[in-house]
């Protein structure tokens, strides 16, 4: 039985062995299938950059939603931190009531 460890343990080496075996037919349907691909890539580049730089776009605008809320996330728990060790447990209460309040607004945008 193997218990469960956090340290990685090395594997045994594989051997792979690719047996030289020549078949005509694959081969042309190979280099069929090549050249198509080659066409079609000089015939939709124009197409495929654009849907490059869309998808670039849409996640540098969530990266910048989710760095903000990052730190909104940040800046709410060192408050909260900050203020038990200033005011005592009563900040502690008041962020317990307001804290759900946000994940749940945060859940509720997400899944609109």
């Amino acid at each position: 039985m193997k218990f469960p460890s956090l340290s990685r343990i090395p594997k045994y080496k594989r051997f792979t062995f690719e047996p030289r075996y020549y078949d005509p037919v694959k081969e042309d349907i190979r280099n069929r299938t090549q050249r198509i691909k080659e066409e079609l890539k000089v015939t939709s580049a124009h197409a495929h950059r654009a849907h490059i730089k869309s998808a670039f776009d849409r996640r540098e605008r969530r990266q910048k939603s989710s760095d903000f809320m990052q730190l909104l996330l940040i800046v709410i728990l060192l408050g909260a931190f900050g203020g038990w060790i200033i005011y005592g447990n009563v900040v502690l209460y008041i962020f317990m009531l307001v804290f759900p309040l946000y994940l749940y607004l945060r859940t509720r945008k997400f899944f609109q």
